[in-house]
């Protein structure tokens, strides 16, 4: 089989996933506004799940196929460019930054949940429990979440449906696309990782994830441009905590995941390190571009420690 026809199947797959990500980041936002949640919980919690739907529907049928460690990857990859490319360059583009809600008492949570999957996975795999394990403790952070925006955000009572039946028939469309679409996605992904002799886990880590961090990228420089630094910093943090502990369990459950330890423990520690960076950074409130510039170019120290460690 000619290279050229997976790279055109994941291009196409890829340009599908974008926009049906971007509808429904739009769809959920719309709908959390509509009934009253804080910005800053709709980036913590709903953006950061809409922008995740990439990885989630790419480690649904990469586990599927039994290629757990493109999806593994994928989202340490993800990780690491959310609070380094993505990050900076929304620091960049915004210039000077008043971050006003913080971290909104997350920080150690956060934290938490990224260490989570590198002490489960020592043993050089991440089994069906470790994926519960994981998944509980999302639900933890969630419940965690819900409860603060209770305590200070302005939930309303009730809203009436002829308010919202668009945003959930947008959102219900545009998972089925986005289903159909990682699923191509993957399937061309694991061919090419075939075709040019690429470890499963390196091909997630550097290409599927650069793919799957573009809405995350989009929508926080359009948030940025808008003023709603609640809802891109919350976006990334949030989706963070999304990618590492709900999807990675997911794909646990599903099919358990086995990959190289060396890499992954070097790329986890890694990965904990910058989230650990950006996490100090919004803590501070204020971020300019020349932060951005500093996170950026952590991600250029990635990619050449993953290309120390060979293919």
């Amino acid at each position: 089989m000619s290279l050229f026809i997976p790279i055109i199947v994941a291009l196409l797959a890829l340009i599908i996933i974008m926009k049906s990500a971007s509808y429904a980041i739009t769809a959920i936002s719309d709908y959390a506004q509509k009934t009253g949640i804080s910005e800053h919980f709709i980036g913590l919690l709903v953006v950061s799940i809409g922008t995740s739907l990439p990885e989630l529907c790419t480690a649904i049928f990469a586990s599927l196929a039994n290629n757990g460690a493109i999806s593994l990857g994928n989202v340490i990859g993800a990780n690491v460019i959310d609070v380094t490319v993505v990050m900076g360059l929304t620091a960049i583009f915004g210039r000077k930054i008043f971050v006003k809600d913080g971290l909104g008492g997350t920080f150690y949570m956060i934290l938490a949940l990224v260490c989570l999957p590198l002490i489960l996975g020592l043993d050089g795999k991440l089994s069906k429990y470790d994926g519960i394990i994981l998944i509980l403790a999302f639900c933890i952070y969630v419940l965690t979440l819900i409860k603060k925006e209770k305590r200070f955000g302005k939930l309303k009572a009730e809203v009436k449906l002829k308010n919202i039946w668009k945003n959930i028939f947008v959102f219900g469309g545009t998972i089925a696309a986005l289903l159909l679409a990682a699923r191509w996605f993957v399937l061309s992904a694991a061919t090419m990782a075939y075709m040019l002799e690429i470890p499963n886990f390196l091909m997630g880590i550097i290409f599927v994830a650069v793919a799957t961090t573009l809405p995350e990228l989009t929508v926080n420089i359009k948030s940025i441009l808008r003023k709603h630094s609640g809802l891109a910093f919350g976006g990334i943090m949030g989706s963070v905590a999304a990618n590492i502990s709900l999807i990675v369990g997911i794909a646990a459950v599903i099919n358990p995941i086995y990959f190289s330890t060396t890499r992954f423990i070097v790329s986890s520690i890694f990965m904990i390190s910058v989230v650990f960076i950006a996490l100090l950074l919004l803590r501070r409130r204020r971020i300019n571009w020349k932060h951005g510039i500093f996170v950026t170019s952590l991600y250029i120290l990635f990619i050449i420690i993953q290309g120390l460690m060979g293919v």
